[in-house]
């Protein structure tokens, strides 16, 4: 198990204050947001741009996992389709630069009206020729978990599309499609459990409006221990990305306090589960 973070949850910070708080706080990696907005990579950025971030991460001593990028593919338009395309190349080429193994991306809220089935269709055709050049690349898209995806035979359908298990995985939101409420967590899991790139991790409660007010880790209804005694119990290796909100939330904790206590709190429930597997 790895610890990351999300930089949606640092949006003041900048890319010295990201590197520099990924060592000193203890994260194994940084989930680099890359959005037009500034944060905290342009999609845009030239190679110039792109090979300074990465001898400036590396001069600290931090790793860029994965590049968190807004495509979207669910879309009866062609030309919207292409633009996405588009830019997840252009991010797999950012990724491929800096060295991260991972881009995210989204499959998007399926058009009303819309048949799911074929909207499986047409999203995975968009993606597949993308993903089979991110593996080429040494690159794997990673698609999140989220919008009318949240439950495991969804993502499923498009993992058995596209067919690149090199170039192409489920970044698991387990928050996000725990509140979505369409299964089980342990429904979710066991699906898509084979095809996990990464997990987002977070924690909050259902305040009853539909909506979900985030808290730090273990103060929310995310049934955290138990999820993680599961990953535990089936080896997993891979990273938790605290994408803490604080972009789209700046009522919630500051990531001064927030990311330090992420690292502790999951580091110790993660102690105390491999524990109890010992000792069973």
């Amino acid at each position: 198990m790895k610890l990351s973070f999300s930089t949606l949850g640092c949006p003041d910070w900048t890319l010295e204050q990201i590197a520099d708080n990924a060592r000193t706080l203890g994260y194994d990696g940084v989930e680099l947001r890359t959005h037009a907005d500034g944060n905290h990579l342009s999609p845009d950025a030239s190679p110039a741009e792109v090979a300074r971030v990465a001898a400036l991460f590396a001069a600290r001593g931090a790793k860029i996992i994965s590049i968190k990028g807004y495509t979207k593919f669910a879309f009866l338009d062609d030309a919207t389709v292409a633009e996405n395309q588009a830019l997840l190349r252009k991010l797999v080429a950012i990724a491929h630069g800096v060295g991260a193994k991972y881009v995210r991306t989204f499959a998007g809220q399926i058009p009303e009206g819309a048949d799911h089935a074929a909207m499986t269709k047409r999203v995975a055709d968009a993606i597949r020729p993308v993903a089979q050049e991110a593996a080429a690349k040494g690159v794997r898209i990673a698609l999140e978990i989220h919008d009318d995806w949240c439950a495991g035979a969804a993502v499923i359908g498009l993992v058995d599309r596209i067919a690149c298990p090199a170039g192409f995985g489920i970044v698991y939101d387990i928050n996000n499609a725990f509140h979505a409420k369409r299964e089980s967590w342990q429904t979710t899991y066991a699906t898509i459990k084979d095809h996990i790139a990464y997990c987002h991790l977070k924690d909050g409660y259902d305040t009853g409006d539909g909506k979900v007010h985030y808290v730090m880790l273990g103060a929310g209804d995310l049934p955290v221990k138990e999820i993680l005694a599961k990953f535990a119990a089936d080896g997993f290796s891979g990273y938790f990305s605290f994408e803490w909100e604080k972009k789209w939330h700046p009522e919630i904790e500051s990531p001064e306090r927030a990311f330090p206590h992420y690292v502790h709190k999951v580091r110790a429930l993660w102690r105390e589960v491999a524990a109890r597997r010992a000792g069973a």
